[in-house]
């Protein structure tokens, strides 16, 4: 696990968000500039940030790992950024903005056939979410690009990540899916903004997006 923490100081901004990055092989130009430029933004806007990796091949327990890091801090906010996404520099002014104990951007799958990340229903995983306005609330999300208050992890039992079968063991269920599945069942809403989702993209052989990929 590497870990590396930049402190910035805060101004009028009483948010301090852990940023983790569960990193399985490697990461891409386009990753590393937006996370470069979204560091800038911050140290000019005040927003106290700490920056944490992890690299591994397990995402459940490195995000697990990153989690129990994240609240050795004093951080508010856990914010995940996957190291396959691109996304824009006022990604954490708009999420922080919306104040919710979970909100995330929704993005596409890599590998065809692409679809939307978003789920409406527990039930029905085939329920996805496509383009919208706004905040919509949602069942689950991938957690590729997702804001959770401190709060949230504090409150609810560990492990807060796992990858299991489901009822019917016809299917692996992600652990960003038990996450929020887990979420929900202890009170707390997931919710999306249309807004952050219509300006990032899953890099894969290219950057894929929902309004250019996703087929409803």
């Amino acid at each position: 696990m590497v870990s590396v923490t930049n402190h910035y100081y805060k101004k009028d901004n009483s948010a301090n968000v852990a940023i983790c990055v569960p990193v399985q092989n490697q990461t891409t130009a386009v990753f590393a500039y937006s996370l470069a430029m979204l560091q800038k933004k911050c140290g000019e806007t005040g927003l106290a940030t700490s920056l944490h990796f992890n690299m591994g091949s397990e995402v459940a327990m490195q995000r697990q790992q990153l989690v129990d890091q994240a609240l050795e801090t004093d951080c508010t906010h856990i914010m995940w950024i996957d190291a396959d996404m691109q996304f824009p520099v006022d990604t954490l002014n708009i999420l922080l903005a919306a104040n919710k104990d979970i909100i995330a951007g929704n993005y596409s799958t890599r590998v065809p056939p692409h679809r939307p990340v978003a789920f409406k229903s527990k039930t029905n995983l085939d329920s996805r979410v496509f383009t919208g306005k706004g905040i919509e609330k949602v069942w689950a999300v991938g957690s590729g690009m997702m804001l959770v208050k401190r709060e949230v992890y504090e409150n609810i039992s560990r492990p807060h990540y796992k990858i299991e079968y489901n009822e019917s063991y016809t299917e692996l269920v992600g652990e960003d899916v038990y996450f929020c599945t887990l979420a929900n069942d202890n009170g707390y809403e997931v919710n999306i903004s249309h807004d952050l989702s219509d300006r990032i993209a899953h890099i894969g052989t290219r950057a894929y997006t929902v309004k250019g990929d996703c087929n409803d």
